[in-house]
């Protein structure tokens, strides 16, 4: 023990601004060697039992940096990523949750509409992350980043959903799917027009790109039907300090987004993971949110991916999983 006395404990906000500043520091570097691959040859390689979801060797690699890297720095911490198997204890507090390039046929086209998510949860609480960019607020590469309570940065330049008055001349972004998953209803007789419109629609091909420019007020709303944690554990976040409202569908109604739970498998056998976590997801300015909540309703014929989900299953299990009845 020096002269001085015992060294004063490091609190818990000075430790999630470490994380924060982690999370930053690791994607921008993932992210200067993505940008040494963008543009050049890639070859895409095809995963799952379709062989329909693109992979590079770049996910790989790039996943496998970050990981080494918080293993490094944050021995107990969890790590759960898209590409490797889980490293998570059972008594983990927390959890890094890792896509090494979300948007990967972008990539492969050339396309710069992609990013690395870095996320963390503390018991299944977003509390810090970082996604970066090759295109930004600048129309440069930077990192969209925040931790709970601090509102959302680009860099050192903050940032918020959009402020428009209404819906008119805006751009919200959808699955390329959307119509075979939900429709919109019309507006109730007697509307005015302003409340009747809604924002234009997109759809980008990338879950990360997508939230941010949700949170940078770009695009007005974004809904998906069925992300994967690593899509969105760090940017549900972002969009949240960055003064937007993040809904998730539970018990047939949206409310709310708090945390991430680990939920059991959809198909088969096994224990629940957060690796299986994948309900729809409602994004936006809150006045959007308002106004598309009561004009969306869910196919009455919902695809055959959606329909093996429901088939057969209790219904305590699908709403373990989150999917609208």
């Amino acid at each position: 023990m020096s002269a001085a006395g015992p060294h004063p404990a490091v609190s818990h906000s000075e430790r999630v601004l470490e994380f924060e500043a982690t999370a930053v520091e690791l994607a921008q570097a993932a992210g200067v060697k993505a940008l040494e691959a963008f543009g050049g040859t890639v070859a895409l390689e095809f995963k799952g039992k379709r062989l329909d979801s693109p992979v590079t060797v770049l996910d790989r690699e790039t996943e496998t940096f970050l990981r080494t890297e918080l293993r490094r720095r944050f021995p107990t911490h969890g790590l759960l990523g898209e590409e490797h198997a889980d490293d998570i204890t059972a008594d983990a507090e927390h959890v890094w949750v890792i896509d090494p390039i979300d948007g990967t046929s972008n990539f492969a086209s050339g396309l710069p509409l992609w990013g690395i998510s870095i996320g963390l949860l503390e018991r299944g609480v977003p509390i810090a992350g970082c996604i970066w960019v090759p295109v930004g607020q600048s129309l440069a590469p930077g990192a969209y980043h925040a931790h709970a309570g601090g509102g959302a940065w680009f860099d050192q330049q903050r940032i918020s959903v959009s402020k428009a008055m209404d819906e008119r001349g805006q751009v919200m972004t959808l699955p390329g799917d959307y119509l075979r998953a939900f429709r919109v209803r019309r507006a109730k007789p007697g509307t005015p027009r302003v409340e009747k419109a809604l924002p234009d629609a997109r759809t980008l091909g990338s879950c990360t790109a997508e939230l941010v420019l949700v949170a940078s007020g770009a695009l007005r709303a974004g809904i998906f039907v069925r992300p994967s944690i690593w899509d969105v554990a760090a940017g549900a976040l972002i969009v949240g300090e960055a003064g937007g409202e993040v809904l998730t569908w539970h018990e047939r109604h949206w409310q709310r987004f708090e945390r991430f739970e680990a939920v059991p498998p959809i198909k088969g056998e096994g224990p629940p993971a957060l690796r299986h976590w994948g309900k729809p997801l409602l994004i936006g300015a809150p006045e959007a949110v308002e106004r598309l909540v009561p004009r969306l309703a869910w196919h009455p014929r919902l695809p055959r991916r959606l329909q093996r989900l429901v088939e057969g299953q209790a219904l305590d299990k699908l709403r373990q999983v989150g999917l609208p009845l």
